[in-house]
């Protein structure tokens, strides 16, 4: 029994330094250059890899959700998203942009160049300047590789998790790998995963309000549209459990970096 124990703690040692050699050298690959802003970015997957592989998300939606081809609402869309597009680091490149006739208030963006914007939004945006900024916010998505970023991420922790599990369930400490997966998974998720997305929503925000002003657009807009949303959304998760900001602070911010550009 003397012998056992010093040998399971050194199992133990054994795999967590494995563990923490495998995040090094997730990281030290996971690393590469933005093409749009030429920064180091922590994204492990090719661009392609992501655009094919939410191809068929997009096909489903498409199928299931009735789209806009003509009319008012459409045309609103295409022009607005136009001088949006040229107006950022990805002018000249394809999109497909759909205008999704559902009563939903939102607009995404997917890897690919694939945008959508539901008709529930339209109804909700008071001009084309509060239009803007959510489209200039949605190609910001895009530029600085968002999705990858996050799926890279999401992909880090859950690697933790597993490598922390296999750990535990050979430590001799009592503790089962299903219980430390369990709980592993909550705190990557709340402590990695969310506080990401609420970065790179912020971040998104102010580059979309960039594209705003070179595309001719009022950029005070986008302080007013996050206090149209509030007023059409009373009921929010709790902030901390959320992948959005809470509507207040992106006002700020906005309106901080407007006065910091001198727009």
């Amino acid at each position: 029994m003397t012998t056992a124990k010093p040998q399971r703690a050194g199992s133990f040692e054994r795999r967590t330094f494995a563990g923490l050699a495998a995040s090094l050298a997730f990281a030290a690959t996971a690393c590469s250059v933005n093409p749009y802003t030429g920064e180091q970015q922590f994204a492990a997957y090719d661009d392609a890899q992501l655009s094919q592989a939410s191809a068929q998300a997009w096909q489903q939606l498409r199928a299931q959700t009735p789209t806009l081809n003509s009319g008012p609402q459409y045309q609103r869309v295409q022009r607005v998203w136009s001088r949006i597009a040229a107006a950022s680091p990805k002018a000249g490149e394809q999109w497909d942009v759909q205008v999704f006739n559902s009563d939903d208030v939102n607009a995404f963006v997917m890897p690919g160049n694939r945008v959508g914007v539901y008709t529930g939004l339209l109804d909700v945006v008071e001009n084309d300047d509060q239009l803007a900024a959510v489209l200039g916010h949605e190609v910001a998505h895009a530029i600085y590789r968002h999705a990858n970023q996050r799926a890279t991420r999401q992909a880090a922790a859950s690697a933790a998790v597993q490598v922390g599990a296999a750990a535990a369930g050979n430590s001799g400490l009592g503790v089962s790998a299903n219980q430390v997966n369990a709980l592993g998974s909550v705190a990557a998720n709340l402590g990695v995963v969310l506080p990401y997305s609420r970065n790179a929503e912020l971040e998104a925000d102010l580059a979309g309000v960039d594209y705003m002003v070179r595309a001719g657009y009022d950029p005070r807009a986008a302080i007013r549209l996050w206090e149209v949303m509030q007023q059409n959304n009373s009921q929010r998760t709790a902030d901390f459990l959320s992948t959005h900001p809470n509507p207040d602070i992106r006002q700020q911010r906005i309106r901080e970096y407007i006065q910091q550009k001198g727009y």
